[in-house]
């Protein structure tokens, strides 16, 4: 007589990354993880602090083997990860403004929040080929792990199309189910090949200060996005105008990009919209753009310390002090990846 097996799998979504930030659409895009995110990463490593795992997998992207941390380190065991655990493959949309989609390609923006069946855009896969490759691959390793209990960090899109899968909802009412929270977790059970959900969409270690998606207005639009700034080059390589409803409101640009930094130079708003929490995302097109370029380092070059709402916004968007002089203060964002030093940062955050 064959014996029954069962095992548990925690499926984790990563914690606040750069697209969820800055309002950018990232599939395989590889960006990494905010100081918000950290946060998030601390909650969820005491969320977990007192459950035995066996094995922890992630997909390859930056944004779940940070978050990953959590369990791996904390609990003394190898990071595995696994390729075909990544997000949708949103093609020649990756690293695009969402607000920027909206306006060239508003009808796949709109079949991609609430029709999901007729998506499609170059380069892109499909909703089908995430959930049979998600499948697969939860499939392959619940099977290596018999009577086990195993973390397996993903992502929001993938996780919402094979949670729902193995909850019968088919692919045509996907998009009538919520979106998770960044860090929310799935329970599944497998037994006698087959998946039971015990629940999804779990974020009760965050409180709402550190909540991401439940405090963005764009989840409760019934067109399932939101309109916001994108970006026109202009001028010189590394120079972008801000652009909100075909008006200029704004200018930001990338000055150098030596030995692995990119300078900030041009950085306005007007005045208007000033008060309206913009200003953040434009330090997204800047790293996007010294991502581009080969850099690994954002600066903000010298700030003068007379101007206390810039040195105030540096701080308050992730950049940290490097150097300090009588007259200014330079800062740094490092977006790099890096096993050691993301493990350090979170140990930091913890005992915070």
């Amino acid at each position: 007589m064959k014996e029954n097996h069962m095992t548990t799998i925690y499926l984790i979504r990563h914690a606040e990354a750069e697209g969820n930030l800055y309002r950018r659409a990232h599939g395989w895009y590889n960006s990494t993880i905010t100081d918000r995110g950290y946060r998030q990463i601390a909650a969820l490593t005491k969320r977990f602090t007192d459950t035995k795992f066996d094995a922890v997998y992630s997909s390859d992207r930056f944004r779940t083997m940070i978050t990953a941390l959590s369990i791996y380190k904390t609990h003394g065991l190898p990071l595995r990860t696994v390729r075909a655990l990544r997000e949708i493959d949103v093609g020649y949309w990756e690293d695009t403004p969402w607000a920027e989609l909206e306006r060239i390609d508003p009808e796949q923006l709109a079949n991609f929040s609430n029709d999901s069946q007729n998506w499609h855009v170059p380069g892109c896969e499909s909703f089908a080929e995430v959930r049979e490759r998600m499948r697969k691959a939860l499939t392959e390793i619940a099977e290596a792990h018999p009577n086990g209990t195993v973390a397996v960090f993903s992502h929001g899109m993938a996780m919402r199309i094979i949670v729902g899968t193995l909850q019968g909802i088919t692919l045509h009412e996907i998009d009538k189910t919520g979106h998770a929270e960044n860090t929310a977790v799935a329970k599944l059970e497998y037994e006698n090949g087959t998946f039971n959900v015990i629940f999804r969409d779990d974020a009760s270690h965050l409180g709402d200060n550190i909540a991401t998606v439940r405090k963005q207005p764009w989840v409760n639009d019934p067109k399932g996005f939101e309109g916001g700034i994108y970006y026109r080059a202009s001028g010189e390589a590394g120079h972008f105008d801000v652009m909100h409803g075909g008006d200029v409101i704004g200018a930001v640009s990338v000055v150098s990009c030596r030995g692995g930094v990119g300078t900030i130079g041009e950085f306005w708003l007007e005045e208007d919209v000033q008060k309206r929490s913009l200003g953040e995302k434009l330090v997204g097109q800047a790293l996007s753009y010294a991502r581009s370029r080969g850099c690994s380092i954002l600066s903000t070059g010298r700030i003068p310390k007379s101007n206390a709402v810039g040195l105030h916004c540096a701080e308050k968007w992730g950049f940290h002090p490097v150097h300090e002089d009588a007259e200014s203060v330079t800062f740094e964002k490092n977006f790099e990846y890096d096993e050691e030093s993301c493990w350090k940062r979170l140990q930091e955050v913890i005992e915070k």
